[in-house]
């Protein structure tokens, strides 16, 4: 007598990651607020700044440093 073992393959299964988007909202001009951060982002004669704060108070200060009192 002979028996046959038949073997079973399982599929490996995949997960799919899924990674936060950080959502921005519009605070004021060249200012956004992700729910923790406040960023100002500006173009100044051709160079991009990008910087966070923990404040809005520092991110306008900043902002008006940058763009020269607006």
């Amino acid at each position: 007598m002979s028996t046959t073992k038949t073997m079973k393959t399982t599929r490996a299964k995949s997960t799919t990651r899924k990674t936060a988007v950080t959502t921005y909202v519009a605070v004021s001009n060249n200012i956004y607020f992700d729910g923790f951060s406040y960023r100002v982002r500006a173009s100044v004669n051709g160079t991009k700044y990008s910087k966070n704060f923990s404040s809005k108070k520092k991110a306008y200060a900043f902002r008006k440093e940058l763009l020269g009192g607006k």
